[in-house]
């Protein structure tokens, strides 16, 4: 059996008991003081599936499945976040995925489903990013009526979403991992990105900082939040602070 085999066969597994999945959490923080401002919620499969989650995506797409994978995935970080009964001071990113909407019905019952208890920052993935704007749209529009912040994940790691920059008018632009480890050959989106941070009150969040040198190049580049290894790797979530 070649990896990408197992992978396959661990990714159809996950889709075999899609509510099965557990969310992790990876801290956000403030570069500055190096305190925990959030978690994002990432999606694991126990054991034995392994799975990967980039894989179960993959698959579900071809399947058709990406709405059900994406709510199982949110439920599962929502379910978490209550049962230790975070309050509003901390906040949460949750991915959505824009390219598994039917029409703008389907957004508000995805959106209503998340509830209003908690500090939500909707992470925009950037799969199928520009397969259909009216309802990205339709998805930050709605996102901003309940109250809850938006952000664009990976920025700089394809075209679509430097591009959807200034539509989508993210509150929070989270910096490819890519463009912090290798700032200099990724000019180009670097000044797109600093030209929307201009003319909005955007703030800049820097993915993958896994050592110093990734700390300083972020904070070179504008960010003032961050995640990655150095500062925890992605955990059940902990009890809030007191």
């Amino acid at each position: 059996m070649t990896v990408s085999d197992g992978a396959v066969l661990a990714a159809s597994a996950a889709l075999d008991s899609v509510e099965s999945v557990a969310a992790m959490f990876q801290p956000v923080v403030e570069l500055s003081t190096g305190s925990v401002v959030g978690y994002e919620a990432l999606a694991r499969w126990p054991s034995p599936s392994l799975a990967v989650p980039e894989a179960v995506f993959a698959l579900a797409r071809e399947r058709g499945m990406v709405g059900r994978v994406d709510v199982a995935c949110r439920a599962a970080a929502l379910r978490a976040a209550r049962e230790r009964a975070y309050s509003r001071r901390v906040r949460f990113f949750l991915n959505i995925e824009p390219g598994c909407f039917v029409d703008e019905q389907d957004v508000d019952t995805h959106l209503d489903a998340i509830g209003d208890d908690l500090d939500v920052v909707l992470e925009i993935t950037e799969r199928d990013l520009d397969r259909n704007v009216p309802m990205l749209m339709a998805l930050v529009r709605g996102a901003r009526a309940r109250g809850m912040s938006v952000a664009m994940d990976d920025v700089g790691a394809t075209p679509a979403t430097l591009g959807l920059l200034a539509a989508v008018g993210p509150d929070i632009v989270k910096l490819d991992a890519s463009i912090v480890r290798s700032p200099y050959r990724s000019r180009a989106a670097v000044r797109k990105v600093r030209e929307y941070l201009h003319t909005s009150d955007a703030i800049l969040l820097a993915e993958g900082i896994e050592t110093r040198r990734h700390l300083r190049r972020a904070i070179a580049l504008g960010a003032t939040l961050g995640q990655g290894w150095l500062f925890g790797r992605p955990m059940p979530l902990p009890n809030p602070p007191i």
